[in-house]
């Protein structure tokens, strides 16, 4: 079975036989002449409506083919969509910063003045531990003057070195600086002397809270302070130790207890004289 629409001369002719099926049954049906205007209207409008049926009905059943194809849907190209723009960082809070505690300040070092001379753990002043006696003391005739008697005790004694207004230097050698000590007699600490200092301000004459408030570290050494038995009071002393950060430094208290009577760095040789 043939199941194609008809096209061409085969749709005209089928559309010619409906029209002429129509008007004979039309004619067949026809009354009297007075109505033939009437029926004639109407079977013109009859056939009117069937051809235009006709046609619709075959566009729609596929009859009679379409000249034109719908064009494709438009597809839509995606937008790309921009990159949001880095977004710039807030600038950051100030901060309040802490004013920068000043460090104390020492005068200036003078070769001729022991008072700017700094005390730490391995140099007093321009005398350094472990440096050849003779050319570690040539320094000294700056600001002392050397005590010829004292050089008997022993051929490696580094000399006792005096300068007044300032405590007595003694320079403890083994043939290389071992130790140097600042001191003044026994009872006179308070007498206001001026002499070398650690980088603290703690020197001779300075008091047992002075060196506390220094270095929150700081103990008696029982090995360095006096035995009772040996010098009983009011010449006993006691020694304090504090350290540096190159080393250790030893403050001896006067008989009072409170002030600084000598400042001490290295070890003590032992020295006996004949």
């Amino acid at each position: 079975m043939n199941t194609e629409p008809p096209t061409g001369d085969d749709l005209q002719r089928m559309l010619v036989s409906m029209k002429q099926t129509v008007l004979d049954r039309a004619e067949d049906r026809r009354p009297a002449p007075r109505r033939r205007g009437r029926r004639t209207g109407i079977a013109i409008g009859v056939i009117a409506l069937l051809g235009l049926g006709a046609t619709s009905g075959g566009v729609a059943l596929g009859m009679i083919p379409q000249p034109f194809t719908a064009a494709p849907a438009p597809t839509s190209t995606p937008t790309r969509t921009p990159s949001p723009a880095p977004s710039t960082p807030a600038a950051a809070p100030v901060v309040d910063e802490p004013l920068p505690t000043p460090t104390p300040t020492r005068r200036p070092y003078d070769a001729a003045d022991p008072s700017t001379w700094t005390v730490s753990g391995d140099e007093f002043g321009p005398v350094a531990l472990g440096g050849p006696t003779a050319g570690e003391t040539d320094d000294l005739v700056t600001a002392y003057v050397r005590d010829p008697g004292a050089d008997v005790c022993s051929p490696d004694f580094g000399g006792a070195w005096k300068r007044d207004g300032a405590p007595d230097l003694t320079v403890w050698s083994e043939g290389t600086v071992i130790g140097v000590t600042a001191s003044v007699p026994l009872g006179t600490a308070s007498t206001g002397v001026s002499g070398p200092t650690t980088a603290e301000g703690i020197g001779v004459g300075s008091t047992l809270d002075e060196i506390r408030s220094a270095y929150p570290d700081a103990a008696e050494d029982r090995e360095r302070s006096s035995a009772p038995d040996t010098l009983p009071a009011p010449n006993a002393y006691t020694s304090w130790k504090v350290d540096t950060g190159s080393g250790p430094v030893w403050f001896a208290l006067d008989s009072d207890g409170v002030r600084v009577r000598s400042v001490e760095i290295g070890r003590i040789s032992q020295i006996s004289c004949d």
